[in-house]
């Protein structure tokens, strides 16, 4: 009888808990969710990720001259660049990448 009781307790218990424990994490989150732009590039082929609709992207050398500038209007978009082998800033939006053309 005393070990029933104690199973009845016990799940009382955690039933409860659960309740409570699920209550404090349904909150809906307040914060704006944003996704990471990514770029890849191979060869002469450069890939823009998840950056926003028609942002300006735009390429650099290292000196600062802006040597190529696109329109992003996909979420998932290739840019074929005719850029000499070597190193380059690419500006999406905010955000700045260095690339490499080998």
């Amino acid at each position: 009888m005393r070990k029933c009781f104690t199973i009845l307790l016990l799940s009382f218990f955690l039933l409860s808990t659960s309740h409570l424990a699920a209550q404090t994490t349904t909150y809906p989150d307040t914060q704006e969710q944003t996704q990471r732009i990514g770029v890849v590039v191979s060869e002469k082929k450069m890939t823009v990720f998840n950056a926003p609709y028609n942002t300006s992207l735009k390429v650099f050398s290292l000196v600062g001259v802006k040597v190529a500038e696109f329109k992003v209007t996909l979420t998932r978009q290739d840019f074929y660049l005719d850029l000499p082998i070597g190193y380059y800033i690419v500006k999406v939006g905010e955000q700045t990448f260095k690339i490499a053309i080998r």
